[in-house]
Order: structure tokens, then sequence, then C-alpha cells
């Protein structure tokens, strides 16, 4: 099939391409392909139109009904059809309409994404515990991750730590208030190590309608914080100077728990030596890296710190090459593009 010749209309996750799932999926696999697409327009025909779960469903599924022989990419790369409670439903379908996210009401928001599973000629999600959730309703699903390879411009080379151990999160700002619910972790730590954070200064509280400081969440952790301000490419200019990465997330909450592996991933593509919660995606990850850098306790969390401190400078160094060659191997650029090819073969456009 000669992709170049089909008309792609994209729904993107913002307009102007700039949130991080536009820049790391698919309008990058169609640039760096030759791949030509626009984004989709609800009055023009296309042959394949790409759908991100956080457009306007309602409008698309009317589309979909016009149009049924255009085929549907639908991706859904977070855990959004995992059940939740009844007011969580209410709350994102009406939500969602008051907003202007949806053209047409709906009720229960987790029914629309299961009838968008339902009428996709495939779907995308990002782990085998989601992929196997989707199943029920549509056997056509891909795994596909972030493409990350080409956002890291350099790769830590000195192993040995000077002082206390940096330890280093980064991340979007709303979702450091994970590291609440470690204090134990740092408070017992905190006489050898200092936890360095790159995030945005403020993230948004209830529904966006207003902003926090993330130095009110720094001020709580039992442990010599120093923020770095979020920037785009030279967030790992900072992060090589670290000695170690860390991913804890609370279990309690289900979008973070379910989350993929991509941050891991950009994590050893830095060569960083890193510690993440025993998530289902980070498990599976590590185990077939053979790797168990994963920690379910505060136990493991205190003493899988404490061994990497403890290594050489040299063990620190053979463990995060191998670390390096394993995703180079499986989720370089090339690796990712391949199974976006095999997505569009898999949708037989004729």
């Amino acid at each position: 099939m000669n992709f170049r010749e089909l008309k792609i209309g994209y729904v993107p996750y913002l307009p102007d391409l700039s949130q991080p799932a536009d820049r790391r999926r698919f309008p990058f696999f169609a640039k760096t392909n030759g791949i030509p697409f626009e984004i989709a327009d609800e009055n023009k025909p296309y042959d394949v139109i790409l759908l991100t779960a956080p457009a306007n469903l309602t409008q698309w599924l009317y589309y979909k009904r016009k149009n049924p022989s255009t085929k549907f990419i639908f991706e859904m790369v977070d855990s959004l059809i995992l059940p939740s409670d009844t007011f969580s439903d209410l709350f994102k379908g009406i939500g969602r309409y008051i907003i202007g996210k949806e053209k047409k009401l709906t009720l229960n928001f987790r029914h629309l994404l299961i009838e968008w599973i339902k009428v996709s000629d495939l779907v995308i999600c990002s782990s085998s515990e989601i992929k196997r959730i989707i199943e029920q309703w549509n056997k056509n699903v891909v795994i596909s991750l972030d493409y990350l390879q080409n956002e890291i411009k350099t790769c830590k080379d000195d192993y040995h730590i000077s002082g206390k151990m940096k330890l280093v999160w980064e991340g979007q700002s709303v979702v450091a208030r994970h590291l609440l619910d470690f204090k134990e972790v740092f408070k017992q730590v905190n006489s050898f190590c200092e936890l360095h954070i790159i995030t945005d200064k403020k993230f948004p509280s209830y529904g966006n309608l207003i902003n926090r400081e993330v130095n009110n969440i720094l001020k709580e952790l039992p442990i010599e914080t120093v923020f770095h301000p979020w920037e785009i490419y030279k967030n790992y200019e900072m992060l090589i100077q670290c000695d170690c990465g860390i991913i804890p997330l609370n279990k309690k909450n289900k979008m973070a728990w379910h989350k993929p592996a991509n941050k891991l991933i950009s994590f050893w593509f830095a060569g960083l030596p890193t510690l993440v919660s025993d998530t289902p995606a980070y498990i599976e990850f590590m185990e077939a890296a053979n790797s168990k850098m994963y920690c379910r306790n505060t136990d493991e969390w205190v003493s899988k710190i404490k061994e990497i401190m403890s290594i050489s400078a040299e063990e620190r160094k053979v463990n995060a090459l191998q670390n390096l060659s394993f995703v180079k191997q499986h989720y370089s650029n090339e690796a990712i593009s391949s199974t976006w090819f095999e997505v569009f073969n898999m949708i037989n456009v004729s």
C-alpha cells in the first residue's frame, strides 16, 4: 500500500500540534516518512482519520455514520477506559459538553469511549493491560509508544557521585503531587540524598479553574529539594547531571498507575539509572530488559536507592549502557515507525 496516496485526516490533541502526544506520535511518523496529512475537517472526505481520545468524540461519531467508508484509527494512549465511579463518568460527560468539547451531551463518558472502540477499524493503546481490556470490544488493537529517541540530544557519561546522591524527578507539574505519597522514603534517604525536580512552576487544579504553585508541594517533602524549570530539549542537560531518576506513582490513582513506560524509556535513552514504582507497565518493561529496579514498598525504595549509591561508578555505567542498548533496540525511531506502518497495513484501505 502506498500510504502517500491516502487522504489522511488527523484530529490532534491541540490544534497547533504543540501537545507532547502530537509531537511524539503520528505527526512525527508522518513527517519523518514523507506521509502527507492534514488536520481533519468534518466537512471533508478522507480515506483515513486518526482520532485521538480527547477529541470531540460525539461530533466525529456523527461524521463516521455519514461516511461509513472512511477508515477510523482511534488512539487512546491513556487509561481512560478503566472503570471509574458514576460521579466521575457524569462529570466527564456533562463537563465536556458544558465547556464545548463535545457536540452532544453524553451522560456516561466511558460508554462513549466503548462505542468508539467498537466502531473503529483499529484502536491504538500504550500498554498490554489496556490492550486486554479493549479487546473485549475490538480485537484490532496495537500497542504503540512515543517517539523519544529524537528528543534526547545528550547522554550521561559520568557516573561518579560527589557529595549527596542526586535523585531527579521530571514530569508534568500536576503529577508532582504523587511525591507527597513517598514522604517516608524521602525522610529515610534525606541524610545522603537530595531531590531535583524538573517541571513547571504551577499546576492546574479544580478542572483547570485555578493554578497552584509546585513549590507548595516541595515544601512538604522531608528532603532537600532543588527546582529546575521545565524546558523542552534542555531537560536532559539537567537530567544527566543527576545520579538516579525516580518515577514514584500512587497506586490509588488509576490514570497514573496505568501509564505506559514512556518516561522510563526517555530516562534510559539519557543513560540515567532509574527506579520506578511497580506499575503493570513498568514491571513488564523491566522484566523484558532483565532489570529489577522497580519498588513495591517503602523498604524497597530505600534499599534500592542505597544499592545504586553503594555500587561503583563503573557498575552504574555498565548497567546504564545495558539499559541504553535495550531501548535503542526496541524503542528507536525506526522501531516505533515500524509499528505505525503495521497500523496502516492492518486497516486495509482499498
